[in-house]
């Protein structure tokens, strides 16, 4: 109990720094979606509920995969609550993945298991997007406008698939050497626990208890190709969801845009989203989006300013509103 309040209030102070420190970029990004038509602006603002929903969903489809048992609607704290900590705990996305593996731990799952569906849903979120971003890439190099930058932000996005993918791989294929690897990082974490002086950081066996659990979560993902089938779609669902909320913030600010144009601006945003060193891109989104946009000929300065608002600013901090209801604010069951 006294170790949940702790961490509620320096999630707290956290909050409050981000507010003072990200203000204006929250006032820049928020005054346009009273500048646009009401009704577009509500539509985007729906499509964007019904996108977290989707997003929620793929990583219980995910977890089902797993066989974890979730609910979307207590996934969505999670998720929410999962943009805010990647914000005040930028680690490349990796504080988020883990408060999705830690939520499933409070609820009596595997947190192996719990691991792999969260790097399951990731690598389906990823493989959807390259998709979508393989229609952007393409447009724009027909348009003779794809830089070099770009580029080079598609392959390290691949690395990054690869990584995930290799990792869920390891578990199916070469489990002895998960076992191995496990076993390194169990025994070097209870060395420096002596050097401290304190208990071992993991028991005995964790090590082979979470191979093992990991090794199965991989073979039920070979063993169930429909539910991974499923995780795949939903994520594809999720980002075209995504871009129809862009789209409507297009029709609000009298703007008009074809497909094209309107997927190499969100694919290169999104890119950078995941890929930025700058927590969430925060800036550098807004900024390589409008710069797609006006390399082919569209003015969208306000439109991706309100995109950013209602997909990333707003989630955000409702985000640090929910994460009252996720269980790494509640005592264990037994605890």
């Amino acid at each position: 109990m006294a170790g949940s309040r702790w961490l509620f209030w320096i999630i707290v102070a956290a909050f409050l720094w981000l507010m003072v420190g990200h203000l204006t970029e929250i006032e820049k990004a928020t005054l346009p979606l009273i500048q646009g038509q009401p009704e577009w602006m509500l539509l985007a603002a729906v499509l964007q509920v019904l996108y977290y929903a989707a997003f929620a969903a793929i990583f219980k489809a995910a977890f089902f995969t797993v066989e974890i048992r979730s609910k979307v609607l207590d996934l969505i704290p999670v998720t929410l609550g999962a943009l805010f900590i990647n914000v005040i705990a930028p680690t490349w996305g990796m504080a988020g993945a883990a408060l999705y593996v830690d939520d499933a731990s409070h609820r009596g799952e595997s947190p192996a298991r719990a691991t792999a569906g969260t790097l399951l849903a990731q690598t389906a979120d990823f493989s959807a997007f390259a998709i979508i971003l393989a229609g952007g890439v393409a447009y724009l190099s027909m348009r003779h406008r794809l830089q070099s930058y770009e580029i080079a932000g598609v392959a390290f996005l691949m690395v990054i698939l690869c990584s995930l993918g290799l990792t869920l791989i390891l578990g199916l294929w070469r489990p002895m050497l998960l076992l191995k690897l496990l076993g390194l990082a169990e025994r070097g974490m209870n060395r420096l626990a002596k050097k401290v002086r304190r208990t071992a950081f993991v028991p005995d066996g964790w090590a082979a208890r979470n191979a093992y659990d990991f090794s199965n979560a991989a073979g039920a993902i070979k063993a169930h190709p429909e539910r991974l089938a499923l995780t795949l779609g939903l994520a594809l669902i999720a980002h075209l969801i995504n871009i129809f909320s862009l789209y409507a913030l297009f029709i609000g600010f009298h703007q008009q845009i074809g497909f094209g144009p309107l997927v190499a601006g969100y694919s290169m945003g999104i890119l950078f989203w995941n890929i930025s060193p700058v927590p969430q891109g925060i800036g550098v989104v807004e900024g390589v989006m409008a710069l797609v946009y006006t390399s082919l000929g569209v003015i969208a300065t306000l439109i991706v300013l309100a995109f950013r608002a209602l997909n990333f600013w707003l989630p955000m901090l409702l985000g640090f509103v929910l994460l009252r209801r996720v269980k790494i604010l509640q005592p264990r069951h037994g605890a």
